[in-house]
């Protein structure tokens, strides 16, 4: 793991969310995503669902990552800072996003679209 990753296993309680998402590495290919674990850490995940990157958010951070959406109840007392950097970078499954089917994408590509005819805003990290 290279030392920058290990010596930034918490987003740090002064970092805003924006900074956070800023900083975090992705996948050189560009065919990653990022999502954040139960656990309560961010992570960037290439292709194949490996982790590229990862960041412990705290509660507040948290929060704010949901800010337009109702947060999800295993997430109420989730603590990034609480997870070990091994565990960040071996995630449960649960805190893995699958790989969607072909069919999967484009029923959210066509959702997706349809909210954006609506003018249906997107949420805001700051």
């Amino acid at each position: 793991m290279p030392q920058a990753v290990a010596d930034r296993q918490s987003g740090g309680d002064d970092m805003s969310l924006r900074d956070i998402m800023s900083s975090i590495k992705r996948d050189p290919d560009g065919n990653g995503l990022t999502a954040l674990g139960y656990d309560g850490v961010l992570r960037t995940f290439d292709a194949e669902r490996n982790v590229v990157d990862a960041v412990g958010l705290n509660p507040t951070q948290i929060r704010k990552y949901y800010e337009v959406l109702p947060l999800p109840p295993k997430f109420h007392t989730a603590d990034g800072r609480k997870i070990s950097r091994w565990d960040m970078f071996h995630p449960a499954a649960e805190n893995v996003p699958k790989i969607f089917t072909e069919e999967e994408k484009a029923a959210m590509l066509a959702r997706n679209e349809e909210r954006a005819r609506r003018g249906v805003p997107e949420s805001k990290l700051e």
